[in-house]
């Protein structure tokens, strides 16, 4: 297998990881774009379960599977590029901040998620306001489908339209830098305390943990990260809302911010967590352990294919 086949296949990896991983959470996905709104003063209460019921009231079971086609479309793109530009960095950095180290993950981790945020923005701007329910009594309305949305949104908004939320998905940035910090962190310690039990038992050293290691390290990481950087989520979901009355309420991140403080409260900034937490730790500690199932695959068969083989008289 070619060197250039060999990068391809880890490009794809991370997708593959993704897609497994998001599948089955689009539910969670729908209820906490609701949660973060502000049109749930829409609802009887701000409880998942309310929402939920409305959700259903509204489209039916099929209603929790809102945005699910354009997060189909989105993941393979948006986390083989995360994955692929993660790798290329963490290599391009190593002479001066070795791999595994706080500097290396930190810069890899904030690069990765520029690439895959920039790449992918009207694919998510276009599945929020899919997910999001309406407000008719200002002058919201529903799409009749993706084209229609994608149609609607570039004639009212132009193309600037369809990267709304792209300063806060910037910020959240910081998210994926520190899950990753944190992950090779926890990945390095149980690697290290592997090797001194295997060399107690006399046994030769890995450089592979075993899958619960992996999801555990991942789910780890992923709910500290998300828990230090989450108003940013809500943020992002209410600058893709659509207009009320033909007026953009909110123009950009630290005005959302301040602007929910001071209406809603400092806790407002955290609405709808719980169900988040709920979505992307199993979410991403299934898509971390994936992608390093597929990449240890990937690299022992490299390992093997450049053994030579004894050729027979």
């Amino acid at each position: 297998m070619t060197a250039r086949r060999m990068e391809t296949l880890k490009f794809l990896s991370g997708g593959v990881a993704g897609t497994v991983a998001s599948v089955v959470t689009n539910p969670l996905e729908v209820i906490k774009t609701q949660l973060q709104s502000s049109n749930t003063a829409l609802l009887e209460s701000k409880s998942p379960i309310a929402i939920a019921k409305a959700i259903v009231k509204q489209d039916g079971i099929p209603g929790f599977w809102r945005g699910l086609p354009p997060t189909l479309v989105g993941i393979i793109p948006s986390r083989s590029a995360y994955f692929y530009a993660y790798q290329r960095v963490k290599k391009l950095l190593s002479p001066r901040l070795p791999e595994g180290s706080p500097g290396n993950a930190l810069v890899a981790g904030f690069t990765a998620g520029i690439v895959g945020n920039t790449l992918t923005n009207p694919i998510w701007m276009v599945r929020t306001r899919m997910q999001l329910m309406v407000d008719a009594n200002a002058g919201q309305r529903m799409y009749n489908g993706y084209v229609d949305a994608i149609k609607t949104i570039f004639q009212e908004e132009g193309i600037g339209g369809f990267y709304k939320g792209i300063t806060a998905s910037y910020w959240g940035c910081a998210e994926g830098a520190t899950q990753f910090l944190i992950y090779e962190q926890i990945k390095t310690r149980l690697l290290n305390q592997e090797n001194e039990r295997r060399a107690k038992a006399g046994m030769l050293p890995t450089s592979e943990l075993s899958k619960a290691s992996y999801f555990w390290a991942a789910a780890t990481s992923k709910f500290v990260a998300a828990v230090a950087t989450y108003p940013h989520e809500v943020a992002r979901t209410r600058l893709r809302e659509q207009a009320k009355s033909g007026v953009f309420k909110y123009s950009g991140m630290w005005q959302t911010l301040g602007l929910m403080s001071k209406e809603e409260g400092f806790k407002s900034l955290y609405s709808g967590m719980g169900v988040h937490l709920m979505k992307v730790v199993p979410n991403s500690a299934t898509m971390f352990l994936c992608y390093e199932i597929v990449r240890g695959w990937l690299d022992t068969y490299t390992i093997v294919a450049l053994v030579p083989t004894k050729k027979s008289n």
